[in-house]
Parts: structure tokens; sequence; C-alpha cells
């Protein structure tokens, strides 16, 4: 039986794809490294109003990245409504990143919570230093697994890194940082936030125009000073010589 001979569709086809294929590799070759993924998605965000939380997500997401332009390889980027992804520069870069989203979160018109992941991995496409786009490789598909295995699991945390030992130990930290700020409710936000700007018990209850005894009963049942120190303990046991900034 004679085989048919190509069309000219038929190797156009075949030369795309192998122009693709050779694309990838040299990618693979020259781009392929670990890098440190963050990716997040709001939690219960059916139940919320869908048009403000959307554009106080977007505000949030901009101004993080504002902050920490000089942590962030690749922009955190909406990717599904309410989820991001970005690629920090190391795993110190990615923890600032993470605390940074998590106190705009809670300064935001609508105060939300989120679900998320710092994961090394690789990627094996050129990262894209505009937005977190066509990029391609293990990091970001795993990223993307654990964040959905978390939808079942009562932690908002999950930190793997290639360093198994220091992995263990950020998760530890996270895990007693979210039973700090968890048990913050809506109506004390007000005090939390301007704890954020202003340390002294004194000057914040000018800010919220309330009894300084009554502010300073706050700080210590809102667990302020336990909030900040164990911040600090998760940056510093990634970096010991780290300098507070927050």
């Amino acid at each position: 039986m004679s085989k048919k001979p190509e069309t000219l569709m038929h190797k156009l086809c075949k030369i795309t794809y192998f122009a693709f294929f050779m694309q990838y590799v040299v990618n693979c070759i020259f781009y392929a490294m670990d890098m440190v993924v963050v990716m997040a998605d709001i939690i219960g965000s059916s139940k919320k109003k869908a048009t403000a939380l959307m554009k106080c997500f977007r505000e949030t997401v901009e101004k993080v990245n504002r902050i920490n332009k000089d942590s962030i390889l690749s922009p955190l980027t909406i990717t599904l409504g309410d989820e991001f992804q970005g690629i920090a520069k190391t795993p110190e870069a990615a923890m600032q990143v993470v605390f940074s989203v998590e106190k705009l979160a809670r300064q935001s018109k609508v105060p939300f919570k989120l679900r998320v992941v710092v994961h090394e991995g690789r990627i094996d496409t050129k990262i894209n230093r505009q937005k977190a786009y066509e990029m391609l490789g293990p990091g970001l598909s795993e990223a993307r697994e654990r964040l959905t295995s978390m939808k079942t699991s009562r932690g908002r945390f999950q930190i793997s890194l290639k360093d198994e030992a220091l992995s263990t130990k950020l998760s530890l930290g996270m895990s007693v940082y979210q039973g700090i700020v968890d048990q913050w409710t809506p109506a004390q936000l007000k005090v939390v936030n301007a704890f954020e700007v202003k340390s002294d018990y004194r000057d914040v209850a000018k800010l919220v125009k309330r009894d300084p005894t009554v502010i300073w009963k706050r700080k210590r049942s809102l667990m302020i000073e336990e909030y900040n120190n164990i911040m600090k303990l998760i940056m510093m046991t990634i970096n010991p010589g780290w300098k507070a900034v927050f």
C-alpha cells in the first residue's frame, strides 16, 4: 500500500512543533533553575461581595509589589480571580512578601484571609519580570497542587523549600503565627492595624480615640508583642542577621 505524500499543512505543523520543542529544550538548558514561588488564594471568596473584594484584592497585590519590588523576581500576578502567583528572589524575600500581603489584607476595606504556599522548585523557562505569566516548570505546578490540597486543611500556610529542616521550622513558626492572627475578630482589627503604625499603646489610644488603659489591656489580650516576635523569629530563622522592618 503506497504512502500518501505529506501535505504542505502537515509539513508546516511538524516544523512548528519541532520549533516549539527546540525552544523548550533551549529554555531548559539556559533558564532552568530552582526558584521560590509564592502562590495564594482567598479563603471563602464566594461568601463576600465579589466586586468590592476583587477591587481590594487587586489594590493589595499592587501595594505588595510596590513595597517589595526589590525582593521580587516576577511580580505577584492575579491569575484566577481570587488567586495570585509570583516569584521571590530568596526564601527570606518570600516570607517578607507573605507578611506584607497578610498585613495589607487585614487593613483592606474588605479584610480577607489567604491560603499561602511558598514552594522552591524548578522553573524551566525564562522568568517574566513584568507579570507571572508564560512560565513553565514543576515549581509552579507543584505549588498549585499544594495550594489545592490545602483547601481541606485548617492550616493557611505551607512552606516547602529544598532545605527540609528549614521548611519544618518555618512551617511550625507559621502555625504559631496563624494561631495568633486568626483569633482577631473584624471588630478588633482597627486596634490591631493601629499597632502596625504605632508601637506605644498610648499613641495607639490617640489614634483610635480610646482610653489608654483599655488599649494597654487590648495589646496584651490581642498578643501584639507575641505577633511581632513570631514574625521576627521566623525571619531570623532564615537569616540570623535579619534586621527588623515590621
